[in-house]
């Protein structure tokens, strides 16, 4: 029979909480599939490091796939898992190496970004209306990760009645928070709800709340709402569920 191991793979972060809050969906994870070895590893800033995990799973299994807690493929599931799989590969060559895909733009993410907007707004009705929905995004050199934080910031708005969409990012592209914030105000808005998608607690958060803090500050004519981050929502779950299949029937299909 043959012993089979998923290690889920999250970024990293210099904040514990955001770290056990990954760890924490792991949890939930490892409960709802015990006929699995569920592992995890970070790509950086803390332990267990990728090369760690895969080499901790690969000493007890004969095959062992990467499901990646990432939004979007950029730099780390595009450049990082492929690499980690080829050195594992060369170090436990009697052992089977797969990698699931991201999270993406899915169902599943849409309508858990739509219940953290509706919290802090009616969605479908007149409050959001009257509101701009600017959601961040982190910011990648991937124009394909990009891309698709558009289009599904852009579903967001439309399934959740928004005035109209707004998009920025924290770090590395254009354009940035405090940009998009002022471009914002300069249409006078009834109302701004500001959407962080993010996983997890982290510095970009509290970056985030000081920053839409000033802006309330310096614009007092607009109300400005701040809604939750995603967060270690179990449906999430379901959804690395779904990507494992998804990866388990490539396997199949690729070798029969």
């Amino acid at each position: 029979m043959e012993r089979r191991s998923v290690l889920i793979l999250g970024h990293g972060s210099r904040r514990p909480a955001a770290n056990s809050q990954f760890e924490e969906l792991v949890a939930s994870f490892r409960a709802r599939r015990p006929d699995l070895d569920v592992g995890h590893a970070y790509v950086e800033l803390c332990a267990p490091l990728l090369a760690d995990g895969l080499a901790t799973l690969a000493r007890r299994s004969d095959r062992v796939t990467i499901l990646p807690l990432f939004l979007f493929a950029a730099g780390h599931v595009k450049g990082d898992i492929p690499e980690a799989i080829a050195e594992a590969e060369r170090r436990f060559p009697a052992v089977r190496f797969d990698a699931a895909a991201e999270l993406g733009v899915d169902p599943v993410m849409i309508a858990i970004a739509l219940d953290r907007a509706g919290s802090s707004v009616a969605l479908g009705g007149a409050e959001a209306a009257k509101t701009v929905l600017l959601t961040i995004g982190r910011g990648s050199l991937d124009s394909d990760a990009n891309g698709n934080f558009y289009k599904l910031s852009r579903i967001v708005a439309e399934q959740g009645g928004f005035a109209r969409p707004e998009l920025c990012f924290i770090a590395v592209v254009d354009p940035l928070l405090p940009e998009a914030l002022e471009r914002v105000a300069l249409s006078k808005p009834a109302r701004l709800l500001v959407l962080p998608y993010f996983l997890f607690e982290g510095l970009l958060i509290e970056q985030i709340r000081d920053e839409v803090a000033r802006f309330a500050g310096r614009h007092p004519g607009i109300e400005v709402r701040l809604a939750p981050y995603l967060g270690p929502d179990e449906r999430l779950c379901d959804l690395l569920d779904a990507r494992l299949a998804a990866a388990d029937a490539c396997w199949e299909a690729g070798h029969r």
